[in-house]
């Protein structure tokens, strides 16, 4: 099974996320995680290296990648971090529609995860704790599926 978690620049949401996963999901999971508008290479941000290293997750060595439709063929699950992501690949990829949900509608939250960019260590504390109790709920969905 492949999981591919998605937001703008890849260097917050979506790394907490893929980095976070892992404690939820068995070792034939593959997590994987881009983003639309991403700088390929670019270093994930330094608060959300520190807020899961709190975690005892290391995320240190993850770099930017950008979405490609090649990621988007092999996914079996494809999770947006907010609707506007999710409305951005439906129109953009409309043949992987059934693959696209934005995570928060999928677990039942029905909300999008704010973006940390920018903001202080605390605020990527917040959105690694929302990840997750998210990431809980989808990992208990998935397996039992």
């Amino acid at each position: 099974m492949k999981i591919l978690f998605v937001c703008t620049g890849n260097t917050c949401r979506s790394p907490l996320a893929q980095g976070l996963a892992k404690n939820f999901f068995p070792e034939d999971f593959e997590i994987l995680s881009s983003g639309i508008n991403a700088n390929e290479g670019q270093p994930v941000s330094e608060n959300a290296v520190q807020a899961l290293k709190e975690k005892k997750i290391d995320i240190s060595n993850n770099k930017a990648v950008k979405l490609q439709e090649q990621l988007l063929s092999t996914a079996d699950y494809i999770f947006t971090m907010t609707k506007n992501h999710e409305l951005y690949l439906v129109n953009a990829y409309p043949g992987f529609r059934s693959k696209i949900k934005r995570l928060g509608d999928f677990v039942g939250y029905n909300k999008d995860i704010l973006d940390p960019w920018g903001g202080s260590l605390n605020d990527y504390r917040c959105c690694a704790n929302e990840l997750e109790a998210m990431l809980n709920i989808l990992a208990k969905r998935l397996k039992s599926n």
